[in-house]
């Protein structure tokens, strides 16, 4: 199956820049994180959709990390940066 970034958009619960304002709270994710990616994607309600995401990143050739997350759910941390989230990754990065 070839997904595309729409469809990856559709995949995700809730996205958002990643970095080191992550660290106060870095022990509800098991395991815990590395804090050298851009972007984290959070998949609260289907692991379906989580593996279909991983799928995705394999086959663009993004590296990630999956955590589970004490919140719920899972987190997938990447440097993919969706275009539908783009702006807020690049200004949280400045």
């Amino acid at each position: 199956m070839k997904l595309t970034d729409e469809d990856f958009y559709r995949l995700w619960d809730n996205s958002m820049a990643w970095g080191d304002e992550w660290r106060e709270q870095v022990e509800r994710f098991d395991p815990l994180v590395s804090f050298k990616w851009l972007t984290a994607y959070w998949f609260e309600i289907s692991y379906a959709n989580l593996l279909f995401a991983k799928s995705f990143l394999d086959e663009k050739g993004y590296d990630y990390e999956i955590a589970s997350d004490e919140a719920g759910g899972w987190v997938i941390l990447t440097n993919y940066v969706n275009g539908r989230n783009l702006r807020e990754v690049i200004l949280e990065a400045n």
